[in-house]
């Protein structure tokens, strides 16, 4: 993994924690300054990084096993490791603690048939289960559309022919389905979003750099796109909104700039973010993603129990900081202790 990539991962999983954080702080139940939730009211832009990083790592580690259907188990195994045992472990104690709470346990399904397609990450359709469609873990939505994508990839493994078919009717559901709602079509509706070009931009940005010598001044790229990216950001942050119904797609686009000038500039030996702690933050980066949102509801009431909001902007100021440190720290320590030996184990476990 590059380590340039990897600490581009941390800044991502960060700024998404701090959109959801600054969020909770505005809320009039916790503190109600709304002037929290500006400064980051861009961060869940972070997924559309994640989302074009996905697309060029799952190229980049696994192009050697396209159109070879032998590799087919391999694959599956590392996919599947990666993505559930984690998100298992932090999904059943979620749901667990709310079915036990009496002031908590209506906010979660009791349809096992959802809790199941929620645990397996099947899409569902929000208008039917609530909130983003991914009961429980909101932020699920977005490993709805990894899965999917992994399953695409599986096509890419199997068949050459069969992976260009699904690729044609994927282009013709987003040409012809992007801009128009369909009731009762919920599967081509979540086929049909921007999102889903994301993951393209990154398969093409693998190819790119796997298909050509470094090129020169590789930074430019970089630079380019994360000017694009805070462009875009304050945009936003400032509620022009000019980029509004655009903002995924130039996202990806500032996004694919920013890892095509961070590998190969990395390929000509210039690390960036190469720090230990960085690295460590992106290590721990999935683990941050999927927990952060219910620690932050859980610390946001201990602050309210501690009576940090009856010292106003102090309080809420201490609030915000200690929340952040906690989501970083306990998500570490998971990763650390629970996530990296745990899915080592798995793989070795199954043969």
């Amino acid at each position: 993994m590059y380590k340039s990539l990897q600490a581009g991962r941390a800044i991502a999983a960060i700024f998404v924690v701090l959109f959801h954080l600054g969020r909770a702080i505005a809320e009039k139940k916790y503190f109600g300054f709304t002037s929290f939730a500006i400064p980051f009211s861009f961060g869940s832009a972070g997924v559309e990084f994640f989302f074009v990083l996905s697309g060029f790592i799952i190229l980049t580690a696994h192009r050697y096993d396209i159109f070879n259907h032998d590799k087919l188990a391999d694959y599956i195994k590392k996919r599947l490791t990666r993505i559930y045992p984690t998100y298992w472990i932090i999904f059943l104690g979620v749901y667990i603690s709310a079915i036990s709470s009496s002031q908590l346990k209506n906010t979660v399904p009791h349809d096992i048939f959802i809790v199941i397609k929620s645990m397996l990450l099947i899409p569902q359709d929000a208008s039917v289960v609530g909130d983003t469609g991914a009961p429980v873990l909101i932020v699920a939505w977005t490993l709805q559309y990894e899965m999917c994508f992994y399953f695409f990839f599986i096509f890419m493994i199997l068949s050459r022919w069969l992976s260009i078919l699904i690729g044609l009717i994927l282009s013709y559901i987003y040409i012809n389905y992007s801009d128009t709602p369909l009731p009762g079509l919920f599967f081509i509706s979540f086929l049909s979003k921007d999102v889903v070009l994301l993951f393209a931009m990154g398969m093409f940005v693998s190819a790119i750099c796997t298909s050509k010598e470094t090129v020169s001044r590789p930074m430019f790229y970089a630079t380019v796109g994360t000017v694009m990216f805070l462009f875009i950001a304050l945009d936003t942050v400032l509620q022009i909104e000019l980029l509004s119904k655009q903002t995924t797609i130039l996202y990806g686009m500032a996004s694919s700039l920013v890892i095509f000038g961070l590998v190969q500039s990395e390929g000509a030996g210039h690390v960036i973010g190469g720090n230990r702690w960085i690295q460590l933050f992106g290590d721990s980066s999935y683990v941050l993603y999927l927990i952060h949102y219910p620690l932050i509801s859980i610390l946001c009431k201990l602050s309210l129990f501690s009576q940090l909001n009856k010292i106003g902007i102090i309080g809420a100021l201490i609030s915000y900081f200690s929340i952040f440190c906690a989501c970083l720290m306990i998500s570490v320590a998971f990763h650390l202790w629970i996530e990296k030996p745990m899915t080592a184990y798995i793989r070795n476990a199954i043969v």
